[in-house]
């Protein structure tokens, strides 16, 4: 199996290493990727059979999370944004004032799970009061003790982990949690990779983080994940983040989509296209690769039917 050309983009120099390509993308057999960590894993597990079966295509994926994804997309760096929520009304604007026409392809279901260390013994669920108790902007400072969050739990402090800045997940979980993206406290352990942010949870006795449901699956022997209540909004039952409960909307607020986002004018490239092909084929029996939960096939026919219809047009 060959190895796929996977650049986990934390510096300026990962990424122009990927993009110092030029002869193969003259030659049109090279498609770049890059966006969300949290979609990561489908779009990995899926190039590496779209290499054992195009071998003479390159593609070259990075992780810059969804709004880093977004700007190299705008900047036509990119092909393809891996996203982990919609694309904002802002950064809409922004494509439509450079007249990019873009193809929003849903690829999967997912949940964000709130995660805390495998020994943890005192917490099974948490309210989403309670959670935005530690997340919201004015706990910005403040040193909060499990035994705040609820009598019975240990006066240890709070060791809070999640996404940063640029990523899609951070943008869903403030809105989810706080009432409105973007909105929360800063002084936490973030990363827009949810690998280091699962190390860093599998590590800390006392940490509370949250990562996307793809990569609880894969950690599930290194993280213990919390069923939710969510009482902001009048339920009294705790919901585990299980896959069915994700895809029957039960698991609130923090069930989502996935997306692909395609500059329209790149489905001109025989290897992108050969690639979104390929990839809305293997996407449906996605569950068997990464854990994700697949939509149903009518959803997966009508971006095909989108696809081929961007195709006969150039």
């Amino acid at each position: 199996m060959r190895t796929i050309l996977i650049h986990l983009l934390w510096n300026m120099l990962a990424w122009l290493t990927a993009c110092s390509l030029p002869s193969q993308r003259d030659k049109a057999n090279l498609v770049r990727i890059d966006g969300s960590s949290t979609v990561f894993p489908i779009t990995e597990a899926i190039t590496e059979k779209f290499y054992e079966a195009n071998p003479t295509y390159k593609v070259v994926v990075g992780v810059s999370g969804t709004g880093g994804g977004m700007r190299k997309l705008l900047r036509g760096e990119i092909d393809i944004c891996n996203a982990s929520r919609p694309i904002t009304a802002e950064e809409r604007a922004q494509f439509e004032q450079k007249g990019i026409d873009l193809m929003e392809l849903p690829i999967a279901h997912d949940g964000i799970v709130v995660v805390v260390h495998a020994q943890n013994k005192w917490a099974n669920h948490i309210k989403t009061t309670e959670l935005r108790r530690l997340w919201q902007t004015s706990a910005q400072g403040e040193k909060t003790l499990w035994s705040d969050l609820r009598a019975g739990w240990p006066p240890k402090p709070v060791v809070l982990f999640g996404a940063g800045p640029s990523s899609g997940t951070y943008d869903f979980f403030t809105a989810a949690i706080n009432g409105r993206a973007r909105s929360g406290r800063g002084d936490y352990a973030f990363s827009e990779n949810d690998n280091i942010l699962v190390s860093g949870v599998a590590g800390e006795p006392n940490a509370l983080g949250y990562v996307g449901y793809g990569y609880f699956a894969e950690n599930n022997d290194r993280l213990k994940a919390l069923a939710v209540i969510d009482d902001v909004n009048g339920q009294s039952m705790a919901v585990a983040p299980s896959l069915s409960n994700i895809i029957n909307g039960s698991y609130t607020p923090l069930s989502r989509l996935q997306y692909l986002y395609v500059r329209r004018e790149a489905v001109e490239v025989p290897a992108v296209l050969a690639y979104l092909r390929f990839y809305n084929a293997e996407v449906r029996q996605m569950r068997d690769l990464t854990g994700f939960i697949p939509l149903d096939q009518p959803a997966y026919d009508r971006w095909l039917r989108t696809l081929e219809e961007a195709a006969k047009g150039r």
